[in-house]
């Protein structure tokens, strides 16, 4: 906390709200996926919690720890995902300070856990350490660099479009490579 405590000025600006953002949702997900990675992993189970999960939201309206625990097969995966995808737009906007996600599908519950904090220790101390120093243009300069690769990955997207629609592809593949195309 001690990071947004003394830099608030800076963090409530419009240049610095995003990346403020993004680190306390991989803090939020990972305090509440801390305690539900004793998980089994199986389908069947993943699904059900889920199930069980917005039921008793629907019933109730309200959520604690304790439905959180009783259906950690899905909550878990949830916040963990959270976690992520946060953790992917800090890389993508951010991309010297914060290190990319990569994705493994063999780590653990804990595992996942484990990297993801491992990946938010990293970035916190890293806007620290932009955020104390006395440069002004830092944030610029992140900035200008995340728009180069954002304008580089466009430039690719639209060579593959037109190189697909040369070859008479209709479909563009999937943004993620382990989901699958949509239709």
């Amino acid at each position: 906390m001690s990071l947004f405590e003394s830099h608030k000025p800076k963090w409530t600006t419009k240049a610095w709200a995003p990346a403020a953002q993004n680190l306390l949702s991989v803090t939020f997900s990972l305090w509440r996926a801390a305690f539900l990675a004793g998980k089994t992993g199986t389908r069947t189970k993943v699904f059900d919690n889920g199930v069980l999960f917005l039921e008793r939201l629907i019933a109730d309206n309200a959520i604690s720890y304790t439905q959180d625990r009783q259906s950690n097969e899905w909550t878990f995966n949830y916040y963990t995902k959270n976690a992520r995808a946060s953790l992917r737009e800090l890389h993508e906007n951010w991309p010297t300070m914060v290190v990319q996600y990569e994705d493994r599908r063999t780590r653990t519950p804990s595992e996942r856990w484990e990297y993801c904090q491992d990946l938010l220790d990293g970035s916190i101390a890293a806007f620290e350490a932009c955020l104390s120093a006395p440069q002004p243009s830092a944030i610029k300069a992140q900035r200008r660099e995340a728009k180069v690769a954002r304008n580089e990955r466009k430039q690719k997207s639209r060579e593959y479009a037109k190189k697909a629609k040369a070859d008479g592809v209709t479909q563009q593949p999937s943004p993620n490579p382990a989901s699958p195309p949509r239709s």
